[in-house]
C-alpha cells in the first residue's frame, strides 16, 4: 500500500504543474502571454483541488445553468470584480475545460461572450492597473482560452491510460 499511498498524492502545486504543463503542449505553436497561462493553469488546479462542500468561498459551481443562476441572473455582485472573477472562471472551467461534455445542454459560445464581459467588468472595477491591463486582455483572449482547455481535456481523455513515471 506504500507505492499506492505515493502515487494517489496530490497538492495544489503539483496540480498547478500538471495544468501547466498540458497547457504549454497545448499552446507550443501559438502565443500566449506566459501569465495569462499560468492564470488559467490556477483556475484548473483551484477546481481541481477545492470540493463542492467548500463553506470556505463560493463553492465550484454544478454547471454554466448554476453559474448563470448564482452570477448573471441576480445583479448583485456584478459590481464586485472577486464575484466577477470567480463567474469568469467557472465558465472557463465549464464552457473550457468540460466544453465538450456541456455543449449537450448549452450553448457554450453564448457563454464564452458572458465569461469575456465578465474578465471585462473586472477589468473596469479594478483599481490597481496591472488588474486591469491582465483582465482586459483575459476578456479579449478569453474565447481562445476556453477552446485552449478544451484541447487539454481532449488531450488528458486520450493520455488517461499512460504512466509517467520520474
Amino acid at each position: 500500500m506504500g507505492f499506492l499511498s505515493e502515487v494517489n498524492v496530490v497538492d495544489p502545486r503539483g496540480t498547478l504543474n500538471f495544468f501547466l504543463d498540458y497547457l504549454q503542449k497545448e499552446t507550443r505553436d501559438r502565443r500566449y502571454k506566459d501569465d495569462e497561462m499560468a492564470y488559467v493553469a490556477k483556475v484548473l488546479a483551484h477546481y481541481a483541488c477545492v470540493s463542492r462542500c467548500n463553506t470556505s468561498t463560493i463553492p465550484v459551481m454544478s454547471c454554466l445553468g448554476e453559474v448563470f443562476e448564482h452570477c448573471v441572473f441576480q445583479p448583485m455582485g456584478w459590481h464586485d470584480p472577486e464575484i466577477l472573477e470567480i463567474g469568469a472562471s467557472q465558465i472557463l472551467l465549464f464552457a473550457g475545460f468540460f466544453r465538450d461534455q456541456t455543449q449537450q445542454r448549452h450553448n457554450v459560445v453564448w457563454y464564452d461572450g458572458i465569461g469575456q464581459s465578465f474578465y471585462d467588468r473586472v477589468s473596469h472595477y479594478s483599481y490597481e492597473r496591472k488588474k486591469k491591463d491582465f483582465f482586459g486582455r483575459m476578456s479579449r483572449s478569453f474565447p481562445a482560452w476556453t477552446i485552449v482547455c478544451r484541447d487539454v481535456s481532449r488531450r488528458l481523455r486520450d493520455d488517461r491510460y499512460l504512466l509517467r513515471v520520474q
